[in-house]
């Protein structure tokens, strides 16, 4: 019989592709915000205590608009703390294992360039997305023995809003962005955090020591190799479609934080240490150019 996992955010830029990696080895229930609304905690319980028994709960849902957050922290905290408690408590009931991805954003990002954030690191968010998945792992953490929290850096896909797509779209338009240079981490395309996850779950599905009790649960930084600043990916971005379409749009143009204002302060220093990953696991993402190219290539082979 196959396993059974809870997966929410389906739809997402992670979820997605998670739903396709974990569904030909589980029997997947996953689940969106059409089905179920995550900044209501009360729907939420009683929606995972009717779920029919379950081995595993991934969570990548979350409310993710970092500067709308600004605007909306009770809702942005309602999903990314509250629900992420719902789900951990069910978790720990069923004595089942949950898997919560967290962020960069936890950190301040106050480091010099040529430092990186370990999973020991003292976290201290600058906005309230970073703060209310901060206070999600927490909430994970404490009530869930058997979490697996995987914190993950610039983020982007073939699905829903994202600055690749951002990119794609403002070249498709001959437009030449200002994309800031002052900040720096790793480009992260959501299908290899997928693929990592599912060598994951099939260790933690596999793992029967003293029922999961050695294995090795905790926080774990799952990023691209390599580091890149916003402007750095936007010019690799264009320059790789000017070569595909054989056209000339001028590379986007370098501005600084200062001079580019959000709502949302943004961490400078996003660089993730992923070593823990590797001895733990043996699991090594590639170069952020590499995942890039590969990425590009997914859109041209659909």
């Amino acid at each position: 019989m196959q396993p059974k996992i809870f997966l929410t955010g389906k739809s997402g830029q992670v979820g997605y592709e998670l739903f396709q990696m974990l569904s030909p080895l589980a029997d997947i229930r996953a689940v969106d915000v059409q089905d179920v609304d995550f900044s209501d905690a009360l729907a939420l319980e009683h929606f995972v205590r009717n779920l029919d028994p379950i081995d595993l709960i991934v969570h990548p849902a979350a409310f993710t608009a970092v500067d709308l957050a600004e605007e909306q922290p009770d809702l942005a905290r309602a999903v990314n703390t509250t629900a992420s408690q719902v789900l951990a408590e069910e978790a720990a009931q069923r004595n089942i294992p949950m898997i919560y991805y967290s962020t960069d954003y936890v950190f301040d990002g106050n480091r010099s360039f040529n430092s990186l954030y370990t999973e020991n690191d003292p976290t201290s968010p600058l906005s309230v997305y970073g703060l209310t998945k901060r206070d999600g792992e927490t909430a994970v953490r404490t009530i869930c023995k058997k979490h697996c929290i995987l914190r993950l850096c610039w983020v982007y896909g073939l699905r829903g809003n994202n600055f690749f797509r951002t990119m794609l779209r403002l070249y498709q338009q001959g437009k030449t962005p200002n994309v800031v240079y002052d900040q720096i981490g790793a480009p992260t395309w959501s299908r290899l955090i997928a693929i990592t996850t599912t060598i994951i779950v099939l260790k933690i599905l596999n793992d029967s020591r003293l029922e999961h009790s050695e294995f090795p649960w905790g926080t774990y930084h799952l990023s691209a190799g390599g580091v890149a600043s916003w402007h750095d990916f936007a010019t690799a971005i264009f320059v790789a479609m000017n070569q595909q379409t054989n056209q000339k749009i001028e590379l986007p143009n370098p501005v600084s934080s200062a001079e580019y204002p959000v709502k949302a302060t943004r961490p400078k220093n996003s660089q993730l240490d992923n070593n823990l990953l590797y001895t733990t696991f043996g699991l090594k993402l590639p170069d952020w150019k590499t995942q890039l190219a590969w990425c590009l290539d997914a859109i041209k082979n659909r």
